[in-house]
């Protein structure tokens, strides 16, 4: 999985994640829903996602999977996180100031 403003060699999953939250996210974490650990940060370790803007979660073509937990670590070391996120119906995640997310 990466984190990418393009479109080439989209997964099924990809999803536009936009912060609505009017903080900072530090870290992204998408890993297939039970897993046991998370995936890699996909923001990485000098990235971060500003309130107010989106950014393009995208899938190697090759991974597959429908069900999908989500962890976002704000800059204030909150973290909030969704369990089983149907990736290949959604594709819009909107993020809330209350912790909540739209899904669409």
């Amino acid at each position: 999985m990466i984190v990418s403003q393009a479109t080439a060699f989209a997964g099924a999953q990809d999803f536009l994640l936009v912060n609505n939250t009017g903080s900072a996210i530090y870290h992204i974490f998408c890993s297939r829903a039970n897993a046991c650990t998370w995936e890699e940060d996909l923001l990485g370790s000098t990235g971060y996602l500003d309130a107010g803007e989106s950014v393009v979660v995208k899938f190697d073509a090759e991974q597959r999977g429908r069900y999908w937990d989500l962890r976002l670590v704000f800059d204030n070391g909150v973290d909030v996180y969704w369990e089983d996120v149907d990736l290949l119906t959604y594709s819009v995640v909107t993020v809330n100031s209350d912790a909540t997310a739209n899904f669409q």
